[in-house]
C-alpha cells in the first residue's frame, strides 16, 4: 500500500512539473518552490507552524497568481511530509530550520524578481 502511495505521489509530481514547465517557469523558479515545499513538509511534521505560515506568505507575495505554482508547493510538501515519517527523521532545532527557510525565501524572491 505504501509503494502505491509513493508511486501516486511521484506520478502526480511529474504531471504537475510538466504542466508548470509548459507555463514557462524556469528551473530556478521551480527549484525555489520545491525547496520551500520540502521545508514545509518538515515544518508540519515538527509542528513549527510559524515557519509554515511564513513560507506560505512568502509564496503569496512572490509568485504570479497561477494555481500550478501552488500545486508544485503542495505536492512537494506532501512528498516531504511522508518521507519524513517513513524515514523516521528527527526534527531539527527550530532556529536551524528557520535559517533554511530564510535562505529559501531569498532564493524564491530572486527567482521571481521580475514576475
Amino acid at each position: 500500500m505504501m509503494r502505491f502511495k509513493w508511486l501516486s505521489i511521484a506520478i502526480i509530481t511529474l504531471l504537475i512539473s510538466s504542466v508548470v514547465r509548459a507555463e514557462g517557469i524556469t528551473e530556478q523558479q521551480y527549484s525555489a518552490i520545491k525547496k520551500l515545499g520540502e521545508l514545509n513538509g518538515i515544518a508540519l511534521n515538527c509542528r513549527f507552524l510559524a515557519e509554515t505560515q511564513r513560507m506560505k506568505k512568502a509564496l503569496v507575495l512572490a509568485l504570479p497568481k497561477r494555481r500550478q505554482f501552488g500545486e508544485v508547493f503542495d505536492a512537494e510538501t506532501n512528498t516531504a511530509f511522508l518521507s519524513f515519517i517513513e524515514n523516521r527523521s528527527v526534527c531539527p532545532k527550530e532556529a536551524m530550520l528557520s535559517a533554511e527557510v530564510d535562505a529559501a525565501i531569498v532564493k524564491l524572491d530572486a527567482a521571481f524578481a521580475d514576475k
